[in-house]
């Protein structure tokens, strides 16, 4: 009877053990530290227009990065309108994301 009790507990951590790596693989397959650009900008779109301000996009920045904001926004605004769409920030997101 202990025998049996004994495969039990064994079977019973084999299985564990499996199921543990199972997770810790498939969470070593998630990117770290990328966030969603999508749910950034939507954050940040205070308003919910659909466009970042250069106010909107300066929200929550750290100072060194907010040195730079200006001359950012600029770049990222491609058709100059005074407000990043989606498509805008996400390329620029994406574009920082290769650079790193």
């Amino acid at each position: 009877m202990h025998v049996f009790s004994i495969r039990s507990v064994i079977s019973g951590s084999c299985l564990g053990l499996l199921i543990l790596g199972a997770v810790a693989a498939q969470a070593a397959d998630k990117p770290k530290g990328k966030p969603d650009p999508a749910k950034v900008f939507a954050r940040k779109d205070a308003d919910g227009d659909g466009g970042l301000t250069l106010e909107e996009f300066k929200q929550g920045l750290k100072e060194k990065a907010l040195e730079r904001a200006d001359k950012r926004f600029g770049k990222l605004d491609k058709d100059g309108d005074g407000k990043l769409s989606l498509a805008e920030f996400e390329a620029g997101m994406n574009r920082q994301k290769k650079a790193k």
